[in-house]
């Protein structure tokens, strides 16, 4: 009898637990991270740790006045943030200082530009290759990065350059990897 009365209680004791246990319930989580490239030149150097940050950095817009040769004073930064995976790279071109006047041959001041203990020296007008000034294999997360930018005139150009408004560019590109 009493193990007639222990088996029914096991009996009741098993049937009351499936008859209240339920399949656990679950959802997913995901979201997408878009991906952030952004460069800019800055009055300053940038430190700043978020995309709205770096949007708020000033700019620098120019333009540099050259009134005379040598290594000219400004501040401006090359500034970079990231969070592109395969990384990327920044390449730096220029062109020298030119002065047009219809009927008239050209005239030209070289210069050059630093950036990230990389420079480039125009060459009249001869088209020079840009150089990588930044050059990053792959993020692990947002980052960025700033960089003073320099810029020399030559004195030989600029004492024998003939009268005139000369103007030249200096263009950094983006480059994701």
């Amino acid at each position: 009898m009493k193990k007639s009365i222990i088996a029914v209680l096991l009996l009741i004791v098993f049937s009351t637990v499936s008859a209240f246990a339920v399949d656990p319930a679950s959802f997913n989580v995901s979201t997408a991270v878009a991906g952030i490239n952004k460069m800019k030149i800055t009055t300053a150097a940038f430190n700043g740790a978020t995309p709205v940050s770096f949007d708020d950095a000033i700019i620098y817009a120019g333009p540099l006045t050259v009134t005379a040769p040598g290594a000219q004073t400004f501040s401006a930064y090359l500034s970079t943030m990231s969070n592109k995976r395969t990384g990327y790279k920044v390449t730096m071109g220029a062109t020298a200082m030119t002065s047009t006047v219809a009927g008239q041959t050209t005239s030209y001041i070289n210069y050059t530009v630093g950036v990230n203990t990389k420079s480039l020296t125009t060459a009249g007008a001869t088209v020079v290759t840009p150089v990588d000034v930044i050059t990053v294999a792959s993020l692990t997360g947002l980052t960025s990065q700033s960089h003073p930018i320099t810029l020399s005139v030559d004195a030989t150009s600029f004492n024998a350059a003939v009268e005139g408004n000369y103007s030249g560019t200096v263009t950094f590109t983006y480059i994701a990897n």
